[in-house]
């Protein structure tokens, strides 16, 4: 080692000494109190500055740092305010539908208006209880292709956020697939075996891997609630008062859910 790397080593030990002291001893200052005005910081703009006043200035950055996170959070805080407030809108619309069709567009109408969605698609994967809702397009049915194809999504079982491989996303969206760069999409049921609501966006940015889904839940959840009640589902995705007169044995009708 070269006597400059020895000399560099001393007085980097000798620092750790010192400030480990001080972190020891936060006393020190207050026992000699004539030498906090004796010392001097060298200030980031350059000048020399006493230690007093270097302190000030941290404690006031600290400070303005600590108000940018508050007004962080304020605005986080109405935020999230806002979109249950939506979500509690939106709930009580869907539970005034009395037909799937009319569920199906007040669902569309408020993705789009109150929560920013360029474009938004279901796909039930169940008969509808109403032979005419059999041709709407979101009714896919015992659709074994479709459910291959969207396996990955329905697998997950929780809601999937990012970009979505162009032959699911004409599946789920159709033409409008092609202006789809990012979406977040989320399972009807368990492990999607109702079907799936995916909301698409222009902007690849929009919906990103690892971002919260709190609020995407509780919209599966009201989603799912909303379109079973329009479909002739197996006893055991039935809603659990309803499976339970499909155990009776009253035939195939059992398990549709009625209409309020």
């Amino acid at each position: 080692m070269s006597a400059a790397s020895a000399d560099g080593a001393g007085v980097s030990g000798l620092e750790q000494i010192v400030a480990d002291y001080l972190r020891q001893h936060p006393d020190f200052f207050m026992r000699h109190g004539d030498l906090v005005g004796e010392m001097e910081v060298l200030h980031p703009c350059g000048r020399a500055v006493s230690l007093i006043e270097y302190q000030v200035t941290v404690l006031r950055d600290q400070s303005h740092q600590l108000r940018r996170r508050l007004q962080d959070l304020l605005v986080t805080a109405r935020e999230n305010e806002q979109l249950t407030e939506r979500v509690h809108e939106l709930t009580l619309e869907l539970v005034a539908c009395r037909t799937l069709p009319e569920a199906l567009q007040t669902l569309y109408r408020a993705l789009r208006s109150s929560f920013g969605a360029d474009h938004a698609a279901v796909r039930l994967f169940a008969a509808p209880v109403e032979g005419a809702d059999a041709g709407l397009p979101e009714v896919l049915g015992p659709d074994e292709r479709s459910r291959r194809l969207l396996a990955p999504i329905l697998g997950m079982g929780t809601p999937l956020c990012g970009r979505v491989p162009a032959e699911q996303a004409r599946a789920l969206f159709g033409e409008a697939g092609d202006r789809v760069r990012s979406a977040a999409l989320l399972p009807l049921g368990g492990a999607g075996r109702t079907g799936v609501l995916a909301i698409g966006s222009s902007d690849e940015a929009r919906y990103q891997p690892g971002m919260a889904t709190t609020f995407l839940r509780q919209l599966a959840d009201v989603a799912r609630e909303v379109m079973q009640r329009f479909l002739l589902l197996p006893a055991d995705q039935a809603p659990a008062g309803e499976a339970g007169q499909a155990e009776e044995g009253t035939g195939p009708e059992a398990s549709a859910v009625p209409l309020p």
